[in-house]
């Protein structure tokens, strides 16, 4: 058995004695976590309560990104409770700003994740990364028939209010690497943050609904759901 699927085990065995005892540990595996499939990731948070969820969320984001400030930590909590719609106003535009971008990614350079990262603590919303969608040889044109085509996610500030304040609550508890006097000052953007210039080098895009059928069938076609 490879060193990847050996360590694909231990966590799920993690995974399952923490539901077992009602213990969730506050960190698991990042190498694991960086790279399990939409349907581990999914398993994992659905046995969760939402703090838990958000928390295992964020040890991926911090494992991605040392760096992240709580800037980075806003657009993280705007996506997974507004998606990408503010992108697909505009479907035209996106798919041309996309195709830049993939153009010019290069296709050599080693880097190792799993192309989804599930950002959302109801398991449904995730960056595809790029990179890793070209080294697994897919094409623009396929990216473009799930990204552009995928539906609203239709979010509402109300959503992005409950979820920024369960992680206010999490810095209040000192659960998370940033005071809660910090995130308090964030108000609700007017438009969709950017990263920080601490975050590094970051290229993806947002899959509004994992669980919609039409995404769904385009992850398995792509084999994304496979551990080998």
């Amino acid at each position: 058995m490879s060193i990847f699927a050996l360590t694909c085990c231990s966590v799920m065995v993690q995974v399952l004695n923490a539901i077992e005892t009602e213990v969730l540990p506050d960190t698991m595996d990042d190498r694991v976590i960086l790279i399990l499939t939409p349907i581990a990731s999914r398993f994992i948070l659905s046995h969760m309560n939402i703090k838990q969820r958000l928390l295992q969320i964020l040890n991926v984001e911090q494992a991605r990104h040392p760096q992240m400030t709580g800037q980075d930590l806003q657009k993280l909590a705007y996506q997974a409770s507004l998606g990408c719609d503010h992108f697909l106003g505009n479907r035209k535009q996106f798919e041309q700003d996309l195709s830049q971008e993939w153009n010019k990614l290069n296709a050599s350079t080693n880097i190792q994740e799993y192309p989804l990262q599930v950002i959302d603590p109801f398991g449904k919303t995730a960056r595809l990364y790029l990179f890793p969608c070209k080294l697994l040889g897919l094409s623009l044109e396929e990216l473009v028939a799930l990204l552009v085509a995928q539906p609203s996610k239709d979010g509402e500030k109300e959503d992005y209010d409950r979820l920024w304040a369960h992680l206010t609550a999490l810095a209040a508890e000192g659960k998370i690497p940033f005071s809660a006097d910090e995130l308090a000052g964030f108000a609700f953007p007017r438009f969709p943050p950017r990263h920080s210039s601490h975050y590094g080098f970051t290229a993806y895009r947002v899959i509004n609904d994992l669980t919609h059928c039409e995404t769904t069938a385009w992850i398995k076609r792509n084999r994304f759901l496979s551990l080998d």
